[in-house]
């Protein structure tokens, strides 16, 4: 049965993490990331919102893959440039000193990976998972999937980073 995320379900849930993220430790962060891609300009972004303690980051990055030498990539469309948002906030993180990260998706795969729920049937998934269990080793992480699209405010604001990305040259 598919989730119903009614307003009154999205405002408490985005009153909650404003409440989580007042009361984050020095040590503690939460960040919230999307992907998005444009098959016309054979490119793909994300956006990520990153808060700490006292402090609210804001990253992007567009990706132009080769066709030939990234067709793998390419293939995965927005999927790639979510998993290289996940991999991005935890490095930005680990180089912070940050022990512990949440990390909001919308991309199921983000996290079935790497509970091996589904198959990593792509040399870039399983790279992907590769690299998450070994910064696994240095910082926790927790995940959290949420629904896209219904009013979420910082997934809003992490697929509005994401969607930018695309009009950069």
């Amino acid at each position: 049965m598919k989730e119903i995320w009614t307003p009154e379900k999205v405002n408490i849930f985005n009153a909650s993490v404003d409440e989580m993220i007042t009361n984050l430790s020095p040590n503690q962060a939460i960040a919230f990331t999307d992907g998005a891609y444009s098959q016309n300009k054979n490119k793909a972004g994300y956006g990520i919102v990153l808060f700490t303690r006292n402090n609210k980051d804001i990253y992007d990055k567009v990706f132009r893959w080769n066709t030939q030498s990234h067709k793998e990539i390419i293939k995965l469309h927005n999927v790639a440039a979510e998993c290289e948002a996940v991999k991005f906030v935890v490095q930005k993180a680990i180089e912070k000193g940050i022990q512990k990260i949440t990390i909001f998706y919308d991309y199921e795969g983000i996290l079935k990976w790497l509970t091996k729920e589904w198959g990593t049937n792509t040399n870039y998934t399983e790279s992907y998972v590769d690299e998450m269990t070994l910064y696994s080793q240095q910082i926790k992480m927790g995940f959290v999937k949420v629904k896209s699209h219904v009013g979420i405010i910082y997934n809003e604001l992490a697929d509005e980073i994401a969607t930018n990305a695309l009009l950069k040259p």
